[in-house]
């Protein structure tokens, strides 16, 4: 269910919750649809309400969020694990979880698995909403501005933390978007092998679902679509890879 919000009397004219897009990702159907929903659409978030990890990984296919509201208890996953594998995939993402599990080690879990806040239930509605808001604020995209120093091609720049499009417009990396264009960077024009570009964000490469690659992917070329109006060049390789071309 999307709800994009609208002028309730909880929003707040001014803040930075209508411009966030946030996933609620919650099993309790009634407790989703029936309270968090609208009180969070009519607090000005543009709002997708999801049963499981599986429909909010189907769903970050096709539509990016600011924020991730998380249940720890699902069907087919812990929320644990759905946190670390989205702050995996980025560092900017705001995620807050929404668990009965109370347990000062149940919070600790959250917090090592990247999460921003850990709130119990039942909870404060205004607690929510402030903690998003604050969220929202944070992860604002900042505005893409030109650098001179371009020379008219794709570059990396800031200690490959940008990518620089030829018109001179910056666009910031999380560390596994920038691991993987450091590789990808080295050799411009030839593929690299999946199998490497995985070993340089896990240890250990059979634990990673190379999906999350694809979807790293995805997200870094919509990115750079979105903030520079060009495509970045980057292109899959079938049965090899993924090669840049500039």
């Amino acid at each position: 269910m999307t709800v994009s919000g609208s002028s309730g009397e909880s929003a707040q004219p001014g803040t930075d919750a209508k411009l966030a897009t946030l996933a609620v990702v919650e099993d309790d159907e009634e407790y989703r649809e029936s309270l968090l929903v609208p009180t969070l659409a009519s607090a000005g978030f543009s709002v997708q309400g999801m049963a499981s990890a599986l429909e909010l990984y189907r769903s970050m296919t096709a539509r990016r969020y600011d924020l991730v509201l998380l249940d720890a208890g699902l069907p087919d996953d812990d929320g644990f694990s759905i946190a670390r594998h989205l702050r995996g995939l980025s560092a900017t993402v705001g995620i807050v979880m929404l668990t009965g599990y109370v347990s000062a080690r149940d919070r600790m879990r959250g917090l090592d698995a990247g999460v921003d806040a850990y709130l119990t239930k039942p909870v404060d509605m205004d607690v929510l909403l402030a903690t998003l808001r604050n969220l929202a604020r944070r992860v604002a995209p900042e505005p893409a501005t030109p650098d001179p120093d371009a020379g008219g091609q794709w570059r990396l720049a800031d200690g490959g933390w940008c990518i620089v499009s030829p018109a001179g417009v910056q666009v910031t990396m999380s560390l596994p978007e920038k691991q993987v264009m450091s590789m990808l960077a080295v050799a411009p024009g030839t593929a690299v092998k999946r199998e490497r570009l995985i070993a340089r964000l896990v240890e250990n490469v059979h634990d990673f679902d190379p999906h999350r690659l694809e979807m790293l992917i995805y997200r870094l070329r919509r990115k750079c679509l979105k903030l520079t109006r060009e495509e970045l060049p980057l292109r899959a390789v079938r049965g090899v890879g993924y090669v840049l071309t500039w």
